[in-house]
């Protein structure tokens, strides 16, 4: 089996694999002091004038009533949208946006590839809307991937408002993106379609060796190295965004006693406190900080 097909197999394993292994991370890290009080997306209504069910009388003693309509339609603003960056930061956005819709354009385009390689694999021949399809995404991802994220490089090197927050990792992400995606599209460019990629999907996902052209090949390598390069990186907040939204600023689930999240803040209280304020008084846990005078901790 060539060289190029046996590591985008490893890459995809690790890709799996470390996935997987990031997203257990995150899951089970501790409780997380909430970010905003109000408004939150999953309370519908209220959310839309900036209230919520804490300003209703005992609300305690109600049912707590969950907008996932609401939810979903607030996490696909700031998904497909990037509303967040559009609405503080408009000169990142002109930048940011067209690399991450390039990058699901590119996702969709890989998806679309595996059904060309699938149907040819079971003796079928891929549909003209399925062809035109990955065309469409292949060309629109790559196009926009590669504008995003040259005006990212760009910004993160010449805007001294950014400087001091970016890491060699950061410039490091976007050059690995630049390479594949610039590479890829000079190659389809040049063969005007994406017909032997459909080859190389269906010896994937059959097993069997692919005989492909070496810019092709140089492009299967670029690839599985960037896939197997993403979760080790800040770029594997895809999956991180989740428990931000869920765990850190949207999670009003109440604290009954003896329920699990006042297992889990009972833990916190044993994390040691580094921090050198007076009010911290030098204690060693976050329930010595709370304790008054005569050991008690309060709650």
């Amino acid at each position: 089996m060539p060289l190029p097909q046996v590591l985008l197999y490893a890459a995809t394993l690790f890709f799996v694999g470390a996935a997987a292994v990031r997203g257990a991370r995150y899951a089970r890290q501790p409780a997380h002091l909430r970010w905003e009080l109000y408004p939150v997306a999953r309370e519908g209504a209220r959310a839309r004038h900036g209230g919520s069910r804490f300003e209703e009388p005992e609300h305690w003693a109600r049912p707590r009533r969950v907008d996932r309509v609401a939810e979903i339609r607030a996490m696909a603003a700031e998904i497909v949208l990037m509303a967040g960056v559009r609405r503080n930061n408009r000169a990142l956005w002109l930048s940011s946006w067209p690399f991450h819709a390039g990058v699901y354009l590119v996702v969709i385009w890989l998806v679309l590839l595996l059904l060309g390689g699938l149907l040819q694999a079971a003796g079928a021949a891929a549909p003209r809307a399925l062809l035109a399809a990955i065309d469409v995404a292949g060309f629109a991802g790559l196009g926009l991937g590669i504008a995003g994220a040259a005006g990212l490089l760009w910004r993160r090197v010449a805007d001294p408002a950014l400087r001091p927050y970016n890491a060699p990792a950061d410039h490091a992400n976007l050059v690995a993106w630049l390479l594949y995606l610039g590479w890829t599209a000079v190659v389809h460019v040049a063969s005007a379609g994406f017909a032997p990629l459909v080859a190389v999907a269906s010896a994937f996902v059959t097993l069997q060796p692919a005989s492909v052209a070496w810019p092709v090949a140089v492009e299967v390598v670029l690839g599985s190295l960037l896939l197997a390069y993403l979760p080790l990186t800040r770029m594997f907040h895809f999956v991180a965004k989740y428990f931000l939204y869920h765990d850190v600023r949207w999670d009003d689930r109440p604290n009954p006693r003896g329920g699990r999240l006042e297992r889990r803040l009972e833990q916190a209280m044993d994390f040691g406190v580094a921090w050198q304020a007076p009010h911290v008084r030098g204690a060693g846990t976050w329930g010595q900080a709370a304790a008054d005078g005569s050991g008690k901790v309060e709650r």
